[in-house]
């Protein structure tokens, strides 16, 4: 049950990111005349998409099974890239943001729900932390290899040559929802009466209300998170056009700082043996709004490169670490609806957020990235990362 679960929850998360154009996404949204506000509206509406569909998709995971919401998730998010060879214009683009906020809805809660369940009883924790590793790693591994193909087929970024990449997304979704059909739900304890869709709900939210450790975690993840899709999406790009990079340069530092996220999320846990977990989650929160700085502080399309590669790579290096521990403080009857009411919470940050930094960008992309770096540290501060004790049983 294990290896099997992973292992294909692997391919289809693989499949899910296998994007051949997200690299300059936000060039063809711009040669067709939206303004990087209209973009980063965008990306808002997806994450309010998700926001809204978190917790019911969540309760749907746990009442129906996490396999058929992960499979709901692929054909949703597959659906939306098919829409996307037609659309043209901005209302479409709206819509196909509602679908691909829902897809990723589905998926949120429900794949590390049933990664969760799907280990042995023995040292979960620790076994999350690899599984996750794994999973999270082998996903930026797509964006590796994604953006160097897709680079290739959309060369000089003339609209035209987006939609073969944009099929061949198409085709790598249908098959991660035929995978989806072949994952196997671990088996439940049945001996107590199926709890009702409210009764998971409210528990959940009473769980989050009363588990100081829970909280403690929710609030570290919300508030210092990097944003790294709006640096992947919306901002990246054209700050690397700005600094004299051409469109594939946005390719290859997509495709390398995605190698290097393989790598740091692979083995992420070893990083917190060899620091213990106070230094190296403190160290994890704050290097990303660091490198924000620093990106704001260089010039030059090497140095740009280069600094995007690195903050690609650690960004989101935390995430297999937090992932462990808050599943590890989760029952399994609403696990998915817990992790949906974060994700919820999470989102609504950054649909919040995100149009603020994009109208920000819009006069000067160096002071969004300033302010989004003083977000992270200073959010990192008031909720004393580097204070955080050496065990998740003491959160």
């Amino acid at each position: 049950m294990y290896s099997s679960n992973i292992n294909k929850i692997i391919i289809i998360n693989f499949c899910q990111r296998f994007h051949l154009y997200i690299h300059a996404y936000a060039l063809l949204l711009l040669s067709r005349g939206l303004t990087l506000v209209q973009i980063s509206l965008i990306e808002s509406i997806v994450i309010g998409t998700i926001f809204l569909m978190e917790v019911p998709t969540g309760v749907l995971a746990d009442r129906v099974g996490r396999k058929w919401s992960i499979f709901a998730a692929t054909v949703l998010l597959m659906s939306a890239e098919f829409i996307f060879i037609f659309a043209r214009t901005f209302e479409w683009y709206i819509f196909i943001a509602l679908l691909t906020g829902s897809g990723f809805a589905f998926a949120s809660g429900a794949v590390e729900a049933l990664v969760y369940d799907s280990l042995p009883p023995e040292n979960r924790e620790g076994a999350m932390k690899r599984a996750m590793g794994r999973v999270n790693s082998y996903g930026m591994i797509a964006f590796v290899i994604a953006p160097i193909i897709g680079g290739l087929i959309i060369g000089d970024a003339a609209v035209e040559n987006f939609i073969p990449a944009i099929a061949l997304t198409v085709v790598a979704l249908l098959i991660g929802a035929l995978v989806c059909l072949t994952l196997r739900e671990p088996a439940v304890d049945t001996s107590e009466a199926e709890p009702s869709s409210m009764t998971l709900l409210r528990d959940g939210m009473r769980l989050l209300r009363h588990n100081q450790r829970l909280r403690r975690l929710v609030l570290l993840i919300i508030f210092t998170t990097p944003i790294t899709s709006s640096l992947i999406t919306t901002f990246g790009p054209p700050y690397l056009t700005q600094n004299g990079g051409a469109p594939f340069i946005t390719s290859l530092v997509l495709s390398l700082g995605s190698l290097l996220a393989a790598f740091t999320q692979r083995y992420a846990f070893k990083l917190e043996e060899w620091l213990g977990q106070a230094r190296a989650i403190a160290l994890l929160i704050f290097l990303p709004g660091l490198m924000y700085w620093l990106l704001a502080a260089v010039a030059g399309p090497a140095a740009t490169a280069l600094v995007m590669i690195l903050m690609l790579g650690v960004n989101d290096m935390k995430t297999p670490l937090f992932s462990a521990y808050q599943n590890a403080l989760i029952e399994s009857k609403n696990r998915a609806t817990v992790l949906s009411l974060v994700n919820m919470f999470l989102n609504l940050f950054v649909a919040l957020a995100a149009p603020v930094f994009a109208i920000i960008a819009e006069t000067t992309l160096i002071g969004a990235f300033v302010t989004l770096g003083a977000m992270i540290v200073v959010a990192g501060l008031l909720l004393r990362a580097h204070r955080l004790p050496a065990s998740t049983q003491n959160l």
